[in-house]
This record gives structure tokens, C-alpha cells and sequence, in this order.
């Protein structure tokens, strides 16, 4: 039996899609066991960046101990070349757990590699940063060149990628991270080479273990009131040869929050020496995945990083071009130091079982510009660039499309369309905005921070709607199910973090959780509320309802609003992460940071890498992303969904989820572990697995809330008898006679207030966190329902991908130029 478009009571709601076989039987009508599987590949002809490649194999590492500890025994075998590109790069981020107190440092990881392979080049891409984002780019960049010092010859090169968006380039990063050993060898995925990023299964909270020292002690999201000492630190800004020796010495990164480019004029505090203070406050634990490609598609990420690296600074003239060892052909020069790499030659060896399809988000701008740098030699085996790439997107839209049984995502963000059924039409964000005033919080910090009117000055698309289309893609495959008039089990887990790196009382950080909360639950056409109106149309076709599709299109038919919230848990589990620990006397609680952005479908495939899921990563046009699409050779078969029936999975997909789920239940780290999701694990596709998932969560989350009552949350602390919806500062009380008053007594007991820490913030049930099992916490889907915390920032802004605090001396000085501008 073939179903098609037509036969599918959703009409031509799906007639872009290729009509799927459903089911083949035999004369017996008994089904046929299918091992063909369906073209997930992107295939774009001429204009993608790479086709899939066979015969790769691929490691995963989930956490970034594991991936560092791989990395640096790759560096230490490198012979030729090592390729590092990533959105932050800092030279003394903790690869290694310190030993007496001194910390394995990336500096020393590479300094190590040079002088043992008198071979070996090293070129180094970070981002340069833009204002107000701090990654210290510019201390990568001396740091790293002063290694050819220590080595007594030229061996290291670094080059800051600028953006080159289409459109607001300021606005936007270079946002690939990856590393190349020898062309031969790939490390993808979201992790970057910087701070925060050294960690284990446990998530430990407590901020001094493994050695942890300086700004590698890290919270995003809570004030540093611990302090080094000045002889611990190091303001490269200010290098010279006494700094270089005690950069050799073990000595670190000084957190330094002066001048920034374009504002010279501001005046600037310098240097600090805060860090985050290891007896009261927990740092904040990563949670993350890289993997490791040996075999052809390595040569695919080792020609990206030519390609952004040629396409950096040059300008025409005779120069030569480096080869892996040193040989070199005729071509152009570069400005400063900076060479001219060339192709790796195409890749001949199988090493693995995998089909590897390298992705990448490239704006055209980039791409022309990556062409006209290319070698003549390399240039004539590339097509003249024409139009954006947009690949992670479309591979994520043909896995949503072609799951069958379950789709599971972690990723930083989930900010997409959720106005319209087409989200991709062109919708201003004024169109779907009411005159709502802004909660009591979001109206006490207005005006503070970066300010918002010189985002939409600079953005060319200031009030532009997300409108990328993994909501609607995610939507139509659940509400596929939901229509189909036969029971068939498919769900979606989403695994995303609390809230974007950052404090609650930053004006961006409250719009970004504006926005999330929108796409996820709130706006007309948010995850849930598409998965709300499928429900609706179905009720409604099968009381033969004549204008039963409406429902799915108009956003001004309400009726779906009589499906019950809680219906959606048949086909969503929104998850968070959460660890606690006790400091003394005092229980501590922070997020896990969710920073992954992987997909895997069915235990078949798998997409990891740096895309987050929003405007930024998705649409190509914005920031530059890397990715890999992973589909196993090596078939098995097991019953993923507790029918007894066995279904063919992928032995690579299959690997990482399980590897995924076994950390975050705990399991993995042996902290608390959550045995009752063993079973779950291994049938990630049975109704009662997800059910356990949900039914642990819930649990975790009622712990958490009886002894924490700050943490973001469905109603406010106390209200239980009275529910009232909570705040974005969920201390925040709306019934108070004086919204700006309780706000003010709200925010001093808030974690991003210094204050908070002066004391202990738990409440008497703390005691019975012992019973939390695992890390998962449900997501508050009520969190902020009824209040506008839309700070008016460029949207195209707001999806920032790792957002720092803008220095207030820069924000009271933009604030006063504001002023002049209104005067004048």
C-alpha cells in the first residue's frame, strides 16, 4: 500500500513531500522486513560544499575530557599540519586535569608539538570577536605567534575570520569549530578550544576541582566574587618577554574588560582579577559533543579550513603557497605573516564503516570571497559560488521528514518559526508584537546593558520574525502521526538548556528567553501549539467538521486552544538539565549548559556539529557552520520500540544516543543514577520509555523547585494553593501593590545580584535532593506565560551564539550618545 499526498486527510498541507511507502506484503499480508533505507544525503548539485563519503570512521566523545584528552594525543602524533578553527580559541583553556595545581594548557599542548617535530605547522582561525562579545582573540593570536619564539623558528600562524554575513555583518561570527591533524584526521562538533569546556559525566559544580583556575573556573550566569593573585595572571594586551616566561611558566589569562574595538573612546576599567569564588558559588557544567572522522571525509573539513582561511586579508601579489611539509608553488601574498594554503590532495583510504556528508551554513559573500582567494590551481577543481549554502538546515529537514519512530535533539537554542504554517514567509516581528507593556523586570533593567536602539539602528532586518522552519517541519511530522487514523508511535525529545548563557537581568539574555518561549509554547504557531491544532484537526475530522483544516492554518482559528497543554506529551518531552551540590552549609543548584547541537533519528542517523537552531545557524545567510551527517554502514537490528518487532538502526546513531542518555540519566558518571531509564536506553521508541523519561523529570524538577525557589518555573514559589505563573525572575510577586518596588526586592534574590551569595538561598527541603535521580529536569512550559520580555533588540541579533555582558562603562556611554543623537 503506497500512501501519498492526496490520500492524507492534511490535503496539500504535505504535497511538497515525495509520497513514502508505508507498507509491502506479501500474498500472505504479512509485511516484507525493509532494509533499504531513504536518501537523507543533501544533494544539491553543483552549489553544495561536499558529497557524502563512505568508509569513514567516526568516534563520538560526550564530553569534553574525553574529547580533549583524544585531541591532545592527535596533536602530540601530528607530522604535518594541525588546522584549528572555532568561534573561541583560548590559549590557556584546560585541556588536562592540573597537576599540584598547574593546569594542562592548550599553549602547552601546541608548544609541546613544535618542539617535538621540528615538521610541524600550525595555523590557528578564531573569530574576531565584535562588540559587545569578549573571546579574547586578540590574546589567542599573541600568545600563540610568540610559540615561534620558544620554538627558535616560524611554525605557528594566526589569523582572526571576520564575518561575512550577507547582510548585518556585525551582527555575526564565524561559528565553525573544528580541528585538522595531517588532512587526515577531523574533529567536528560544538565544542570550542576555550573555558567552560573541560568536563565530565559528573557536572560537578564545584569550581576548583581538576585544578580549575582563572577564567577555566566558569559561570556565565552569576557575578565571579572569588579573586587570583596578579602573579597567577597575564594581560597579553601588554606582551612582552617577562610576560612570555610566565606564560610558560603556568601562568593564565587575565579577564580583562577594557577598550573595545570601535569604541576607543570609552573609557575602559582594564584588567580584573575576579573569578568565581569555589566555596559558595558553583561553576557552570558543559554538556556537549565532538566526534573524530578518520578516513575521505577529512579531506572535506581540511579543504573548509583552506577555503575560510585563504579567504582572510589577502591581497595580489607573487608569494608562495605552503604544502603539508613545506613544499611550495607559485601564487599570491598575503598581508603581515600569513600564508596561502592550498588542497589537501583527494582522499584514497578507507578506514571505517560511516557515510560522512560534511555540511556547512555559508553565506555568499563568504563563498565568492573563499573562491576568488583559492589557488589558481585549487580554483579551477571549485564552481564559481552562487547563492548561500544552507545545508545543516535542509538535512535536518529531510531526517524530520523520514523519521519513523522518534527524533531526539540537544541544542543550545530553539528559537524558529512560530507565527505562521509557512514560517519562512517574510513576517516582521511588528506584525505578531502587542502593545503589551514589558514585565516589572524587563521595565527595571530597560535601557541597560547593550542598547537596543543601536541594534535595530545597525540591522537591516531589525524587526524581522524567526522564520526558520524546524518548528514547522517538526510540527507537520508529529501532526502526520496524529492524522494518520491508524496508532503509530512517534515522539520527539528535546533536550535544550534552562535558559542562553548569561545573567537573567540582561536585556538580551530576557529576549532570547522571550523568543524561546514563543517558538516552543506561546506564539500562535509555537511547537506545542502546532502539535495542539493537529489535535484539534483530527477531533474535528473525525465529527466530519467541514472546515476541519482550518484549524491548521488560520492563525485566527482558536479552537485548538481547547486541547489540553498536558495532550502534547504524547508527542514532545521538552527536557532541561540541573546538577546541586553542597558547599559547606549551603546547597548550591546551577543548569547544565546544554551547548550541543546534535539530532539523531530512529538510531539511524545523525547530525552533529556548531548549527544552533535558529536564524543565525539556520538560514545560511548569517553565520558560517559546520557539520556532519553520519549514517552507518554497519546496519543491526533491535526492538527500539517494545512491539517484539526488531527494526534496522545504525550502529554509529544508535552508539551516540545511547551514550547521550546514559550521561544525562546519570549513569554514565555514576551520580545518582536514574535505573529505572535503563530500559528507556535501550527502547528509546516504546511509549513507556518516553513516559519513564517524563515521569523522572517531573520528579527532579518537583525537588528542585521545593528547595530552590529562583530557578526558572512553572509557577511562583509558594503559589501552590494560589498558582500564579512564574516570572522570568521567578522571585518576582505580580500581585505586589508596586510591580517596580517587588521587582527591585525581586532581583536581590536573583543570582546574577552579588548579594544573593552573601547567603544561603536554599529553602528547608533542600535535604531531599539526595532523591534527585540523574540530571534531567522537565522545561517549564509556563515559565513567563503573560508577560512581554521582548526588549526590542534586532531579532537577527537576539539568537546571539554565545552572548557576553556588554562592560557598563560601554553601555552608559552608548546611553549618552543616544542622548546627543535625541538632542540634536
Amino acid at each position: 500500500m503506497i500512501v501519498n499526498a492526496k490520500e492524507n486527510p492534511t490535503g496539500n498541507l504535505f504535497d511538497h513531500e515525495v509520497p513514502t511507502i508505508r507498507q509491502l506484503v506479501d500474498s500472505a499480508s504479512n509485511a516484507y522486513k525493509a532494509y533499504a533505507t531513504e536518501n537523507v544525503w543533501v544533494l544539491n548539485g553543483p552549489q553544495q560544499f561536499a558529497l557524502p563519503r563512505y568508509g569513514n570512521k567516526v568516534t563520538p566523545f560526550t564530553s569534553g575530557e574525553d574529547y580533549f584528552a583524544d585531541l591532545c594525543d592527535a596533536i602530540a602524533t601530528a607530522q604535518s599540519t594541525i588546522y584549528i578553527a572555532d568561534w573561541m580559541i583560548n590559549w590557556d583553556a584546560q585541556m588536562k586535569p592540573g597537576g599540584d595545581g598547574a593546569n594542562v594548557r592548550l599553549f602547552d599542548v601546541l608548544l609541546a608539538s613544535v618542539k617535538s617535530n621540528a615538521e610541524l605547522k600550525i595555523y590557528v582561525m578564531p573569530w574576531a570577536h565584535a562588540v559587545p562579545v569578549q573571546t579574547y582573540d586578540k590574546s589567542t593570536k599573541t600568545v600563540f605567534e610568540a610559540i615561534n619564539k620558544l620554538a627558535g623558528r616560524e611554525c605557528v600562524w594566526v589569523t582572526l575570520a571576520g564575518a561575512l554575513a550577507d547582510d548585518d555583518s556585525g551582527f555575526f561570527s564565524h561559528h565553525q569549530k573544528f580541528v585538522v591533524i595531517d588532512e587526515k584526521i577531523a574533529f567536528v562538533g560544538g565544542m570550542d578550544l576555550c573555558y567552560g569546556r573541560f568536563d565530565d559525566a559528573t557536572f560537578d559544580l564545584k569550581a576548583d576541582a581538576k585544578g580549575r583556575a582563572g577564567m577555566n573556573r566558569y559561570n556565565g550566569c552569576a557575578p565571579h566574587l572569588g579573586a587570583v593573585r596578579p602573579d597567577q595572571v597575564v594581560n597579553p594586551f601588554k606582551f612582552d618577554a617577562c610576560m612570555l616566561k610566565r606564560v610558560e611558566a603556568g601562568a593564565l589569562q587575565v579577564e580583562y574588560r577594557g577598550e573595545l574595538p570601535g569604541l576607543s573612546s570609552i573609557s575602559s576599567p582594564g584588567p580584573s582579577y575576579m573569578t568565581l569564588d569555589s566555596t559558595i558559588q558553583p561553576r557552570m557544567p558543559w554538556q556537549d559533543v565532538n566526534v573524530r572522522i578518520e578516513g575521505p571525509s577529512a579531506y572535506d573539513v581540511a579543504r573548509n579550513f583552506v577555503m575560510r582561511w585563504n579567504s582572510e586579508g589577502y591581497h595580489v601579489e607573487s608569494q608562495s603557497v605552503h604544502r603539508n611539509a613545506g613544499s611550495t608553488v607559485p601564487s599570491r601574498r598575503v598581508r603581515g605573516n600569513k600564508i596561502l594554503l592550498s588542497f589537501p590532495p583527494e582522499p584514497d583510504q578507507e578506514t571505517g564503516h560511516c557515510g560522512v556528508q560534511v555540511l556547512r551554513s555559508a553565506p555568499e559573500r563568504m563563498r565568492k570571497t573563499e573562491y576568488s582567494y583559492s589557488t589558481f590551481a585549487d580554483r579551477a577543481n571549485l564552481r564559481p559560488p552562487s547563492g548561500k549554502q544552507c545545508e545543516i538546515a535542509l538535512a535536518m529537514r529531510n531526517l524530520i521528514r523520514q523519521a519513523t519512530s522518534f527524533i531526539y535533539i540537544e541544542n543550545q537554542f530553539f528559537v524558529s518559526g512560530f507565527v505562521s504554517e509557512l514560517a519562512h514567509t517574510n513576517l516582521q516581528a511588528s506584525d505578531i508584537v502587542t502593545s503589551q507593556p514589558l514585565s516589572a523586570p524587563a521595565a527595571l533593567i530597560a535601557g541597560k546593558g547593550m542598547a537596543q536602539w543601536a541594534t535595530r539602528k545597525l540591522a537591516s532586518h531589525a524587526f524581522e520574525a524567526p522564520k526558520n522552519f524546524i518548528c514547522e517541519e517538526l510540527g507537520n511530522r508529529i501532526g502526520r502521526t496524529i492524522m494518520a487514523g491508524v496508532k503509530e508511535h512517534f515522539h520527539v525529545i528535546i533536550t535544550l538548556p534552562v535558559h542562553p548563557e548569561g545573567m537573567l537581568n540582561d536585556g538580551t539574555i530576557m529576549t532570547q528567553v522571550h523568543w524561546t518561549m514563543q517558538s516552543l509554547v506561546f506564539g500562535s504557531f509555537s511547537l506545542l501549539n502546532r502539535v495542539r491544532r493537529f489535535i484539534k484537526a483530527k477531533q474535528l475530522f473525525d465529527n466530519k467538521v467541514e472546515d476541519w483544516k482550518k484549524v491548521l492554518s488560520d492563525v485566527n482559528d482558536l479552537r485548538y486552544q481547547d486541547v489540553d497543554m498536558d495532550d502534547c506529551r504524547e508527542y514532545v518531552t521538552l527536557l532541561n538539565l540541573r546538577n546541586w551540590e553542597k558547599l559547606g552549609d549551603r546547597y548550591v543548584t546551577e543548569q547544565i549548559y546544554v551547548h550541543n547541537k546534535t539530532m539523531i533519528v530512529d538510531d539511524r542517523y545523525a547530525i552533529v556539529g556548531s548549527a544552533n537552531i535558529n536564524d543565525r545557524s539556520m538560514l545560511g545567510s548569517r553565520d558560517s557552520e559546520l557539520a556532519v551527517l553520519i549514517a552507518d554502514t554497519e546496519a543491526e537490528q533491535y526492538d527500539i520500540d517494545g512491539s517484539g518487532q526488531t527494526k534496522i538502526t545504525r550502529k554509529f546513531a544508535r552508539t551516540l544516543r545511547m551514550a547521550l542518555w546514559n550521561k544525562i540519566f546519570g549513569v554514565t558518571g555514576n551520580v545518582r543514577p536514574a535505573d529505572s531509564l535503563r530500559q528507556a536506553v535501550e527502547q528509546p521508541a516504546d511509549p513507556k520509555s518516553w513516559k519513564a523519561i517524563q515521569q523522572v523529570a517531573d520528579a527532579n524538577t518537583a525537588l528542585y523547585e521545593a528547595a530552590f525557589p529562583f530557578i526558572p518555573r512553572n509557577n511562583s514559589y509558594g503559589a501552590e494553593d494560589d498558582p500564579k505563573y512564574a516570572s522570568i525572575w521567578p522571585s518576582f510577586d505580580s500581585s505586589n501593590v508596586n510591580p517596580e518596588e517587588a521587582a527591585r526586592r525581586a532581583s536581590r534574590s536573583m543570582p546574577f545580584d552579588s548579594n544573593f551569595w552573601n547567603e544561603s538561598q536554599h529553602m528547608p527541603k533542600a535535604s531531599s535532593l539526595a532523591g534527585v535521580r540523574g540530571f534531567v529536569t522537565s522545561l517549564p512550559i509556563f515559565w513567563t506565560k503573560g508577560e512581554n520580555n521582548n526588549m526590542r533588540y534586532a531579532t537577527s541579533l537576539v539568537a546571539e551564539s554565545e552572548p557576553e555582558r556588554m562592560p557598563t562603562d560601554v553601555s552608559m556611554a552608548l546611553s549618552h550618545k543616544k542622548s546627543e543623537e535625541d538632542s540634536a
